[in-house]
Formats: C-alpha cells, sequence, structure tokens
C-alpha cells in the first residue's frame, strides 16, 4: 500500500516536471547553478569551524575570514539570480501551458463539454496551472538542491565524526516515519477536500450565469445559504488534514530540538575528553542546522506534491482524454462545397437518456430549404448538430457533396457552414467583433454591408459607441431582438453554401421579423438551408419538410405534401391555426377530383 502509494506521487511529479521540457536549455543551466549553490552552502559552516579553531588557537584568521565572506556574498548573489531566472521560466511556462490546454479543451466536441461540464474542466484547468507552478518554481529554487545537499550533507557529516552524524541520521529517519504516517493518514481526506473545491465553484459559477433567474424569484439568499453551506463541508474535510500536518509540524520540530541538544551533549563532552577541537562542533551544529532546514524542506516538498496529487490527477485524467479525442492525424479538408447532402441511415444516441435519432435517411440537393419540425425532444437539433460534427454519428453515414464527414476535418466542415442559434450566444466584446466571429479578417465595409442586409444597422447607430459598443456578457445589454440581428449578421458575413436557422427569427417582433425574413430569404438563394421550426408559418417556402418524433423521421415531403395528407404535420397545423378543416377537405376534393 505505502509502496503503491509513493510510486503514484513519483509519477505525478514527474509528469509535472515534463512540461518543463519546453525549457530544456534555461531549465538546465538553473539546475546546474542549485548543485553548485548546494555544495557552496554546505562549505559554509566547515570555513566557519576553522575560524573558530583559527581563533581559539590565534592562528591566521584573515585567509579564511575572506573565503567564508566570498563564498557568502557569492551565494546571496547567486541565490538571487537563480530565483529570479526561475521565477521568469514558471511563470513563462504556466502562461504557454494554460493556452495550450485551453486550446485543446475548447476544442472538443460539445458532447464532450456537455458530460464534464464547462465549470468542471474549467475549475480543474486553473488550479492544475497554479498546482504546477508552484511545484516548477520550488524544483528549480528548492527542491533539487535539497537532495543534492542532503546527499553531501551525511556523507562530509560522516567523514568529520561518525558518533554525531548518527544522531542526524536517526534524526533523517524520524522525519520520513512522520511524513509516511502523515500522509497515509490524510490521504483519502485530501482528495475529499478536492472534490468539495469543485462543488464550490461549480455552485458559484452555475449561480452567476443564471444571476437574473435568481434576482427574479428572491433566490440570492438561498444561493448564498447553499454556497456556505458547501465551503462548511470543504471545511470539515479541511480541518482534519490541517490538524494532522500541524501534529506533523510539532513531531519534526520536537525531534530537531532533542537532536540538537543530543549534538550539544556529545559534543562537549568529546571536546572535553580532547577528541574533536571546538571548531568541529561549532561545524557539526551548523550542518546539523542546515540538515534540519533541508529536512524540512523535503518535508513541505512531500505535503506539496501530496496536496498537488488529487488535482494533478485530474488535469492529468482532463488531458489524456481530450488527446484521446482529437482527430484523426490524417483527416483531410473539404473544400468548394456546393451543399448537397445525404444522411444515410444514421443515428445517434445520449448516454444517459433515450433521446437521439434513430434511422434517420434523407437526401438535399444543392440549394435545397429542408425545414425540421416536430415536438420538443424530437431531435431536430441533435440532427443539425450532427450534420455540423459536434457530435459524431454513431450509425450510418452523413455525406456532404458525397463525402464522408467523419473523414474531414471538422474545422474544414464548419467553414462551409453558418448557424444562427435560437440562443444568440454573443461574446463580451463589441458588435463589430461579434460580427466578424463570421469571417475573419473581413472589412470595415463588409461588416456594415451584413449588419444592414440583417436589419441590425438601424439600431447600432442609435448607439453612441456604434459598432464599438460592447454587447455584454452574453450580449446583456442587447434586447433579445437586436441580440439575434446581430447573430443573423454574423451567418451572412460568413457566406456559407450551408446555412442553419435554428428558430433564428423567434426574439424578434413582427415588424422587424418581416425585414429579417426578407434578409434570410436573400441569403437563403443558392444555399442548402436547414430551418429548425417552431413557428410553422416560416416553413411555407421549404422544399422538403421532415418531421421528428421520437428522433425518427415520421413524415417526409413538400409543405403541400404533407398539409394535405391529414398526418401529423397536417394536424399541427390545424392546432396552430395556419391550416382549417376546410381546406384540408379542399385538397382532399381537389386530389380526388
Amino acid at each position: 500500500m505505502h509502496k503503491r502509494f509513493d510510486v503514484t506521487l513519483f509519477k505525478v511529479y514527474a509528469r509535472a516536471l515534463r512540461y518543463l521540457g519546453a525549457y530544456k536549455l534555461r531549465v538546465s543551466l538553473v539546475v546546474v547553478a542549485n548543485i553548485v549553490l548546494a555544495t557552496i552552502t554546505i562549505a559554509e559552516p566547515i570555513l566557519f569551524g576553522r575560524i573558530i579553531d583559527a581563533i581559539s588557537g590565534k592562528g591566521e584568521v584573515k585567509p579564511i575570514l575572506f573565503m567564508w565572506a566570498t563564498f557568502a556574498v557569492f551565494n546571496t548573489i547567486a541565490f538571487v539570480l537563480v530565483a529570479r531566472e526561475a521565477d521568469r521560466l514558471a511563470h513563462g511556462r504556466r502562461a504557454t501551458l494554460l493556452t495550450e490546454a485551453f486550446g485543446r479543451i475548447i476544442s472538443m466536441p460539445l458532447g464532450w463539454h456537455h458530460q464534464r461540464g464547462t465549470s468542471n474542466a474549467l475549475h480543474t484547468l486553473l488550479r492544475a496551472c497554479e498546482t504546477l507552478f508552484g511545484l516548477w518554481l520550488e524544483f528549480m529554487r528548492n527542491h533539487l538542491s535539497t537532495v543534492i545537499a542532503l546527499a553531501l550533507l551525511i556523507p562530509t557529516a560522516m567523514s568529520m565524526d561518525l558518533r554525531l552524524s548518527a544522531v542526524l541520521m536517526v534524526l533523517a529517519i524520524a522525519y520520513w516515519l512522520i511524513g509516511r504516517v502523515v500522509m497515509s493518514r490524510t490521504k483519502d481526506g485530501q482528495a475529499s477536500v478536492e472534490n468539495h473545491y469543485h462543488t464550490v465553484f461549480s455552485h458559484v459559477s452555475d449561480s452567476i450565469s443564471n444571476v437574473s433567474v435568481l434576482h427574479s424569484y428572491n433566490r440570492i439568499e438561498a444561493e448564498t445559504r447553499a454556497l456556505k453551506s458547501f465551503a462548511d463541508r470543504l471545511l470539515e474535510a479541511q480541518y482534519p488534514v490541517l490538524d494532522w500536518w500541524a501534529i506533523a509540524s510539532a513531531l519534526n520540530r520536537m525531534a530537531s530540538t532533542i537532536a540538537m541538544m543530543v549534538v550539544l551533549i556529545i559534543g562537549t563532552m568529546l571536546v572535553q575528553a580532547g577528541q574533536l577541537r571546538v571548531g568541529d562542533v561549532i561545524a557539526f551544529i551548523g550542518f546539523a542546522n542546515l540538515l534540519i532546514g533541508r529536512l524540512d524542506l523535503m518535508r513541505q516538498f512531500a505535503t506539496q506534491i501530496f496536496e498537488a496529487r488529487s488535482k494533478l490527477e485530474e488535469f492529468y485524467a482532463l488531458e489524456d482524454s481530450v488527446r484521446e479525442r482529437e482527430e484523426p492525424a490524417g483527416n483531410g479538408e473539404i473544400k468548394d462545397v456546393r451543399g448537397s447532402i445525404e444522411f444515410r441511415d444514421v443515428s445517434f444516441g445520449f448516454g444517459n437518456s433515450s433521446q437521439g435519432l434513430h434511422n434517420v435517411s434523407f437526401s438535399v440537393k444543392a440549394g435545397q430549404t429542408v425545414a425540421i419540425v416536430g415536438p420538443t425532444g424530437a431531435g431536430k437539433t441533435t440532427l443539425v448538430n450532427l450534420l455540423q460534427r459536434v457530435y459524431d454519428a454513431q450509425g450510418g453515414k452523413i455525406l456532404v457533396d458525397g463525402t464522408d464527414i467523419t473523414k474531414v476535418t471538422r474545422k474544414s466542415l464548419r467553414r462551409h457552414i453558418a448557424t444562427v442559434f435560437q440562443d444568440a450566444g454573443l461574446l463580451n466584446r463589441s458588435i463589430s467583433d461579434n460580427i466578424r466571429l463570421g469571417r475573419e479578417g473581413a472589412s470595415e465595409e463588409e461588416m456594415r454591408r451584413a449588419a444592414e442586409a440583417a436589419a441590425a444597422a438601424d439600431f447600432i447607430e442609435t448607439r453612441e459607441d456604434r459598432y464599438d459598443t460592447h454587447v455584454g456578457e452574453r450580449g446583456n445589454k442587447l434586447s433579445g431582438g437586436e441580440r439575434q440581428r446581430i447573430a443573423i449578421a454574423r451567418a451572412i458575413l460568413k457566406d456559407a453554401p450551408i446555412l442553419v436557422l435554428d428558430e433564428a427569427t423567434s426574439a424578434l417582433d413582427v415588424e422587424t421579423e418581416a425585414r429579417v425574413k426578407a434578409a434570410i430569404d436573400n441569403l437563403r438563394e443558392n444555399r442548402t438551408t436547414f430551418i429548425i421550426a417552431h413557428r410553422l408559418s416560416t416553413v411555407r417556402e421549404a422544399d422538403m419538410v421532415l418531421f421528428l418524433d421520437d428522433g425518427r423521421v415520421v413524415e417526409q415531403g413538400s409543405f403541400d405534401e404533407l398539409s394535405h395528407s391529414n398526418g401529423r404535420f397536417a394536424a399541427l397545423l390545424r392546432a396552430s391555426g395556419i391550416l382549417t378543416d376546410e381546406e384540408v377537405r379542399k385538397a382532399h376534393a381537389t386530389e380526388a377530383a
């Protein structure tokens, strides 16, 4: 058990140090400098002992005193320079790791994020970066130099006097035993602490992202009480761990005090017996102080790795899962897309739900418009998400211009698809920045034309900063209709051959909807368009209507065909008041004639 535990800690630490491989030369120089500093540190008590002997024996003191002072000054300057370089390396690597890990995590499929939880991934990343920063900094400043110093201290002390060295050896063993006991006692508690930290962070993130709902339902006090409850549980788990380490610190201090007393007693007896000089005892006391200081650093080192274990193991698992889900290196790029699309017996299911798609098949010619209708939870959004590879189909194939989309990169596929979501999805940036998400590098004139085509220019021009106006978090400084028109402008600017409209006009008033619909109609020309429709009045001009229910295509055809079929779609039209029973009877009479 203990052996396996030690191996696990070593693996966690070794993997943490591998991140420094990006700066091999600079880290190597810092390491060598630390070895030199550790060696010089050991020389200082020896020289100090020689000074005492020279003084007591009335010998020449100046050369030894000068050498001791030179070592002390050099040690101080070198330590500052090494610490400065270590700081720069650790800060630089933390910044690059944060950027690299963020890029990998944010590129993961949406299903992966839904499974893990956004706040969980964010909290894991941030805590791991801070933990790794601390380990890197201490490795370059103290960890290695401490190991080197201990490796040199013990044989040097033994060469001076085995009897006094035995006391220091017993002290080292006592430190090791105390550390082992405390780590084994607090292992589960520390893991529990990390789980409670995740709970606290998730609660804060969830509450802040839904602050408008909390205000509306007067939930501020209740959510604050809930956070206090989570924080109390965190402290309940943390306090026993802190108590054990406090006990360890007290035992270590007691052991080191006793060891120093024993060294003084034995040293005094040996000096009185004429077996040692006073300078030797003074030097040995200096050695003992050095050893105690280094043992304390080793204890802090072990504590640091022990506390880092839970945070880093979760981060390592996160990084491994990201790498497992990365696209194959051999995936090509899809180019010159015309927009013909085929779903061939496509199936997809969510792990903890019966929702999904089941054996969906249909074909769309380039430039056609497909309306996807059906009850809530029928699989409408899942269908267009599969087209964009937000999720990958678990069965069947999706072909774009005859190419299996799993054989091309997500980036190249999505380059040819423009989407307007039901939730506009604006970033906390300027209006101009949000529109330009559609096409990086678009000119000012192109961006403004897109805004005009989306009926957004009028309200933008009324703002004090116009296109430089910041929209707030998730666009909360704009109305729902304004947010949606910015999202439509973004899609217009992208100018992609495939267009996905997830109830794009749902947040607009009647007058604005008419203007935006005209813009969308222009945008749809010569583009393959998927319209997820809740307002059935928006699907009249579709070339094909897919009626989904429980993840299956239960009806398929043109608007006129399905409205005259007296099936599920026609019933939905009648229920919404778009189609009357009389119109249905007339349609059937015409078909019969």
